[in-house]
């Protein structure tokens, strides 16, 4: 067991290294090339303000290097337009550097820009110190490094074969995947045996689940975001293999399982309180939606769930009809002991309500629509 852990971390830890190498690689592509052409076009012995700037922006994905380009960008013009009256206008010029930097901290720190608020004072401060000292064609070129670094810091992180984050959302999937099926063959285990599921699961097995949950979400968000604006053909192929609407019903079928397993524990015969005749059934329907929640990857539902929904409607009913005698007492007709309160009708609502979520169909991506080419129409060409 040990050995196998040591693997996976191992195995994650290349999987990480890899990502990080070829984000480096692109960021140092990035700012090669806009040093070579600062240094070509706009003839600057030392293009540092463009190599930063391609270096700040390059981003794992290729959304996250757009926002940062545009909060880097946004941060700089915040810090020219700033700079430039207090530089023209200020009087004396103690004065006008004090209000340049008590404006753009100011506007660095509203937090609309995130970290790359810094650069809204650093921009403004040598934006003045230009302008005061009637330098403004190396502001220009400042400027002008500037855009140059940005434009090659998206260019090289959309087309240097950016990251396509799928394999891990997979991985993330399936584990909640078996967790689910995991523990939902547990509670059908914990009916049989007329035990608390804590006792069978363990006492952290609410906690695993959770977390296996925002493993998930976090996953499948970051696959999603991968694939955004993405042009490798992988990025497209996969577009619609991972969809929300599935971690969304293995969510809800985690919550019903959630409650069960907080009522069976509250409630350990809530189940058994209604003989055999309930939870036999009841037991089977566990493992048949264990089996479900297993199978629950996209596309059509599991064949056997109509039938389990079925047999839980005719559970339900003959459970109702068992419950209730002529006179209004409690009695079954095989003669087996009354249910103890509603936790048999509880038991049965949130395993109906795992189902319709497993019985909702994932979208298929939608098919492309070929133009039908009218056979009645006349031919313009003879």
């Amino acid at each position: 067991m040990r050995g196998a852990r040591w693997s996976v971390l191992s195995a994650h830890a290349r999987r990480v290294a890899r990502a990080d190498g070829a984000d480096a690689a692109r960021a140092t592509v990035a700012a090669g090339l806009t040093w070579q052409t600062c240094t070509t076009l706009l003839h600057t012995p030392d293009p540092y303000a463009g190599a930063v700037a391609a270096l700040l922006i390059v981003e794992t994905t290729v959304v996250r290097t757009v926002s940062a380009a545009v909060r880097y960008g946004a941060g700089c013009l915040l810090g020219v337009l700033v700079a430039v009256p207090g530089a023209l206008y200020a009087r004396p010029g103690m004065a006008g550097l004090a209000l340049v930097v008590l404006v753009s901290v100011l506007l660095a720190r509203r937090g609309f820009l995130g970290h790359y608020g810094v650069h809204v004072p650093a921009t403004a401060l040598i934006t003045f110190a230009l302008v005061r000292g009637r330098h403004p064609g190396e502001l220009v070129s400042h400027l002008a490094e500037i855009v140059l670094g940005i434009a090659f810091g998206l260019a090289c992180s959309a087309l240097l074969l950016p990251a396509v984050r799928v394999r891990t959302a997979e991985r993330t999937l399936e584990e909640l995947r078996v967790l689910v099926a995991r523990d939902l063959d547990g509670l059908a285990d914990a009916v049989a045996r007329r035990e608390r599921p804590r006792d069978v699961l363990g006492t952290g097995w609410e906690q695993e689940l959770g977390t296996a949950l925002e493993r998930a979400r976090t996953a499948v968000d970051a696959a999603h975001e991968s694939v955004r604006w993405n042009v490798r053909p992988a990025a497209r192929r996969r577009r619609w293999h991972l969809d929300h609407r599935v971690l969304r019903a293995l969510t809800d079928v985690a919550g019903q399982l959630t409650a069960t397993g907080r009522l069976l524990d509250a409630h350990p015969g809530a189940a058994g309180s209604c003989g055999p005749s309930f939870a036999r059934p009841y037991t089977r329907l566990l493992r048949t939606t264990a089996l479900c929640a297993y199978s629950c990857r996209g596309g059509r539902p599991h064949p056997a769930l109509p039938a389990a929904r079925q047999a839980l409607a005719r559970l339900g009913t003959a459970g109702t009809a068992g419950t209730a005698g002529p006179a209004g007492t409690a009695g079954t007709a095989s003669g087996d002991p009354p249910a103890g309160g509603a936790e048999p009708d509880r038991l049965l609502r949130h395993l109906e309500s795992a189902l319709c979520c497993l019985s909702a169909p994932a979208p298929a991506p939608p098919a492309r629509t070929h133009r039908v080419r009218n056979p009645l129409r006349t031919s313009l060409r003879r």
